[in-house]
C-alpha cells in the first residue's frame, strides 16, 4: 500500500501556497494536474508548491512540473518549488538538472520571499 499524495491550497502573506504530501506517481498524477487546474488561484505573480512532505515523485510527477511551470510562465507568474536539498525530493529534482528549468527553494519563506 503506498501512502497516496494529497493536496492542500492555502496562503502565506498574500501567496498561493499549495502543499502536497504522499507520494506522486502514475496512480494520481492527473489528481494534482486537476487540483492546480482547478484550484482558485488569485491572480497574481507567483505559486508555491511544496514538497516538503513528499516521499516518492516519478518521471509523471516530473513532467507535470515542467508543464505546469510553462503554463504559468505563459501567463506571466512564476512557479516556486519547495523541495529543501536534503529531501527525497530535492535530491531527486536536482539530480534530473531540474533546478536548471524550475526555482528551488528550500523553505516557503524563502520561496515567498524571493521575489520580493
Amino acid at each position: 500500500m503506498t501512502d497516496q499524495a494529497t493536496f492542500q491550497l492555502h496562503e502565506r502573506e498574500g501567496v498561493p501556497v499549495i502543499e502536497v504530501s504522499g507520494e506522486l506517481d502514475v496512480a494520481n498524477i492527473d489528481d494534482f494536474r486537476a487540483f492546480i487546474r482547478d484550484a482558485a488561484l488569485p491572480d497574481g505573480l507567483s505559486l508555491i508548491l511544496t514538497f516538503e512532505h513528499v516521499s516518492y515523485l516519478d518521471s509523471h510527477a516530473l513532467e507535470a512540473l515542467v508543464e505546469i511551470n510553462k503554463r504559468l510562465q505563459t501567463n506571466r507568474r512564476q512557479l516556486r518549488v519547495v523541495a529543501p536539498r536534503e529531501s527525497p525530493t530535492g535530491r531527486l529534482l536536482r539530480t534530473a538538472g531540474l533546478d536548471l528549468a524550475l526555482q528551488l527553494f528550500e523553505t516557503v519563506d524563502e520561496a515567498r520571499l524571493s521575489g520580493l
